[in-house]
C-alpha cells in the first residue's frame, strides 16, 4: 500500500522509521506544498530535512523548491542525518 510524502515524513516524526529518501526522475520539480509542512512537523520532532548534498530545504523560491534539488533526505536527525547524507554521496560518487 502506498502512502504520500507527508505522511511519511510523520512516520519517521514520530518514530515509525529513522529515515525516508525522496529520489524523483530526473528533471522532476519539487512543488513545495509537499514538503513544507512535513518538513515543520519532522524539524519540530527533533528531525532534519535536507536535499541530497545536505543543505537546507528554500521554501522561498515561490511555487517549487530550487531545481538544483536533485532529492530529500529526511531523517530522524543528528549523526544519522550527517551519516545519511555521507552514504548518499558516496553512493552516486561510485555511479559516476
Amino acid at each position: 500500500r502506498r502512502i504520500d510524502s507527508m505522511a511519511k515524513y510523520a512516520v519517521v516524526a514520530r518514530g515509525g522509521a529513522e529515515l525516508y529518501v525522496r529520489l524523483p526522475k530526473p528533471g522532476y520539480v519539487e512543488n513545495i506544498w509537499d514538503h513544507a509542512a512535513a518538513y515543520v512537523i519532522l524539524t519540530e520532532a527533533g528531525g532534519n530535512v535536507t536535499d541530497t548534498i545536505g543543505r537546507p530545504l528554500d521554501f522561498s523560491q515561490g511555487a517549487e523548491l530550487s531545481p538544483d534539488v536533485k532529492g530529500i533526505l529526511a531523517s530522524s536527525g543528528g549523526d544519522l542525518h550527517k551519516e545519511l547524507v555521507r552514504s548518499y554521496s558516496l553512493a552516486t560518487a561510485s555511479l559516476s
